[in-house]
């Protein structure tokens, strides 16, 4: 019986709304700037990976109070709420220092990794840019978990299409220099997706605020213990973000090595990618509200169904995009390739490119949904583990092909099978369960 669908499609749909809306602002960004220069859409996809992979880490901690807050709305607890929801706040604050200080350095190490000069300048630009504006996004990820992990995902959609349209409109104006703003390429697109983010952390401020949290004394006391408790689930969750990050990071970096064309066709294929990609990720977090709010309710015995019935929705998605992305490559691909020397060596290779995307999304779907399931019911330690083994040996083989025989499709055939490694590991881990030994709230987080 498919019991858990209906309730999974009520949640999953403005969430899926939500992470598509994302996926929109990054294309936005990448056809705007294929209308500047090939060498900004070159620089693009490595900078804005290592903006996430470092935000990333941040980011999965303060999400993870949305975990927090499922479980005390499983349990009725609206104290226990805003208190979680004060623990992502908390969390995004420190971000937002961290940011700012390891901006320069880190943004310094694109200089170094091989890339032409042009592009390396790019890329620093660009991170230098969103990672001083690291508080925003961060921030706007603890409190999207609040009102998600109470029910209220349509909101989040409202607060991601205010933004998405903000940052489509700074894009035109500061990368093409439209409107009399000053064209800054690249930078432009930084400080435009800066802006968007700091909209939307303030719209979610202003609803949290309306609801009594911010006022909440009780609520934003800063707790030594009940903030250790929370980092120790949180942190392997941030970790495990980080690592998959770094593994798309260096892959970007391997593949930059080859040259600058196919570097752009990677980097077009991952948002590309975004299509199928953040709208399965709509669905992951619907399947771990559902999954921690069971928990929270005491009802272990359906955290089984809502996985599988969720990993049966998810790959219905992604099936229809990979024949959509098998079956339509040239035209995906030359939507971003732009007008210049290397377009039609760029739609050529990503032709064949596209064809492994198509490849993995079939598996993903594993990845995702069950991942995030596993995530939401506390098995964080045990997936961080197996996902830094697991993403140090892809490593390892790439560096030393790239060594060796570096090649476009290789590298991609590498990466395939990397994302069919963990679909399996999680697929056994979810079916074992292991997972039903891990805990989330203590009683002193109950309230």
């Amino acid at each position: 019986m498919l019991t858990h669908i209906p309730s999974l499609l009520r949640l999953a749909l403005p969430l899926i709304l939500s992470t598509s809306t994302i996926t929109l602002m990054q294309i936005v960004d990448a056809f705007v700037l294929s209308l500047h220069s090939s060498t900004a859409v070159a620089a693009m996809g490595p900078s804005s990976m290592a903006v996430v992979l470092f935000q990333g880490f941040l980011f999965g901690i303060a999400a993870y109070a949305g975990t927090f807050v499922a479980y005390n709305h499983g349990r009725g607890d609206t104290s226990g709420i805003h208190k979680s929801t004060w623990l992502g706040i908390q969390t995004s604050l420190m971000a937002g220092v961290l940011g700012l200080v390891m901006a320069w350095p880190l943004g310094s190490l694109f200089l170094f990794v091989g890339h032409e000069p042009d592009v390396a300048l790019a890329e620093r630009t660009y991170f230098w840019i969103c990672m001083a504006g690291s508080l925003f996004p961060v921030l706007s990820g603890a409190l999207a978990g609040w009102l998600a992990g109470t029910g209220r995902a349509t909101t989040v959609t409202w607060v991601t299409m205010t933004a998405f349209v903000v940052n489509a409109v700074l894009d035109w104006g500061f990368i093409l220099g439209e409107w009399g703003l000053p064209r800054l390429g690249i930078a432009g697109a930084a400080l435009g997706t800066v802006i968007a983010q700091a909209v939307a952390a303030s719209m979610y401020l202003l609803l949290f605020g309306q609801e009594g949290g911010l006022g909440n004394r009780l609520a934003r006391a800063f707790h030594w213990h009940e903030f250790a408790h929370f980092l120790k689930l949180a942190m392997p969750m941030g970790f495990r973000i980080s690592v998959e990050l770094m593994a798309w990071t260096f892959f970007l970096l391997a593949v930059g090595r080859i040259g600058t064309v196919e570097l752009a066709v990677s980097s077009i294929a991952f948002r590309i990618n975004g299509l199928a990609f953040f709208p399965a990720m709509g669905l992951a977090q619907a399947a771990g509200i559902l999954a921690a709010q069971a928990r929270g309710a005491g009802r272990d015995q359906d955290i089984l169904p809502i996985a599988w019935q969720s990993l049966a929705v998810c790959e219905a998605w992604l099936l229809v995009m990979a024949t959509l992305f098998a079956t339509a490559s040239a035209p995906l691909v030359a939507i971003f390739a732009g007008q210049t020397p290397e377009t039609g060596q760029i739609i050529q290779a990503g032709i064949i490119v596209m064809k492994f995307i198509a490849a993995y999304c079939l598996f993903d779907a594993a990845n995702i949904v069950f991942g995030g399931v596993l995530g939401a019911v506390g098995d964080t330690r045990w997936v961080a583990r197996t996902f830094f083994g697991v993403t140090c040996f892809f490593l390892v083989v790439l560096g030393l092909v790239d060594w060796l025989y570096p090649n476009l499709y290789l590298e991609w055939t590498l990466s395939t099978l990397y994302i069919l490694a963990t679909a399996v590991l999680w697929t056994l881990r979810i079916q074992s369960g292991a997972w039903r030994k891990a805990r989330v709230l203590r009683e002193k987080m109950a309230g």
